[in-house]
């Protein structure tokens, strides 16, 4: 339906962008974040990427349990925390700059870019590490 409307919108508007590209790509987006199989995949990628960095240690996503991960039921580890930007902790500051340097990381070394950081999908762990969760929605840059 949005996809229907985007060239009138383009015309009725005089919008001087792809409208219907960027409708397009925005949908696919929004399916592949509902295929829980990608997701599990995306945050694997993540995990290894980040691995050889000197983040590996303190930023993580939480590991897939592959035997009971379906295209419509994710499952993962249990992750003990609390949103960093409801955390008490000292050492959030700290955590805010790892989460900074592990999307340049992503940016600029790995090629895959978590594309949903809200508060809710960053947790500051019980051993004071963070954990970035919801790996549906990414981009790969070349």
């Amino acid at each position: 339906l949005i996809r229907d409307v985007a060239p009138f919108m383009k015309r009725t508007f005089n919008l001087n962008t792809d409208f219907v590209g960027v409708v397009d790509t925005w949908g696919a987006g929004f399916v592949d974040e509902l295929d829980y199989i990608e997701e599990a995949i995306n945050a694997k990628t993540f995990m290894e990427g980040i691995g050889p960095t000197p983040l590996s240690g303190v930023v993580f996503s939480p590991p897939v349990v592959d035997e009971l991960t379906t295209r419509k039921v994710l499952t993962t580890e249990w992750v003990v925390g609390e949103r960093l930007d409801k955390s008490g902790k000292e050492d959030v500051s700290i955590l805010c700059s790892i989460a900074m340097n592990t999307y340049l990381t992503m940016m600029l070394e790995t090629g895959v870019l978590h594309c949903d950081p809200h508060p809710g999908n960053l947790l500051r762990t019980t051993d004071g590490k963070l954990c970035i969760l919801d790996w549906g929605m990414i981009t790969k840059l070349d």
